[in-house]
C-alpha cells in the first residue's frame, strides 16, 4: 500500500481575496456571528460549512473567490484544508 502524508492547515480569512485549493479537501466556516460572505458566487449562510473533496490521489487547483457583502457584523470565514506533504504530484 502506498501511503500519502498529509497536513491540515486552518486560516482565518477576513477580507475579500482569492484562495488557491493546492489540496486534497477544503472546507470554508462561516460563524453564525459574520457578515455575509460567498465563495464563488455561492452563498454561504450563517453556520454553514462548504466543503469540496477530491477523488483518491486527486489535487484540487481551483481558485475560490471568497467576497464578504456588508453587514453589522464582521467578515469572518475560516478555511480548513487537507494538502500533500513535499514530494507529492
Amino acid at each position: 500500500m502506498n501511503l500519502i502524508s498529509t497536513n491540515t492547515t486552518f486560516e482565518f480569512v477576513g477580507q475579500t481575496k482569492s484562495i488557491t485549493a493546492d489540496c486534497f479537501a477544503i472546507s470554508f466556516f462561516r460563524p453564525t456571528t459574520s457578515n455575509p460572505v460567498s465563495i464563488n458566487g455561492m452563498p454561504l449562510e450563517a453556520g454553514q460549512t462548504l466543503s469540496v473533496e477530491q477523488s483518491v490521489g486527486q489535487i484540487d487547483r481551483s481558485q475560490y473567490d471568497v467576497v464578504f457583502g456588508a453587514g453589522a457584523n464582521s467578515n469572518e470565514l475560516h478555511i480548513i484544508r487537507i494538502i500533500p506533504m513535499s514530494g507529492y504530484r
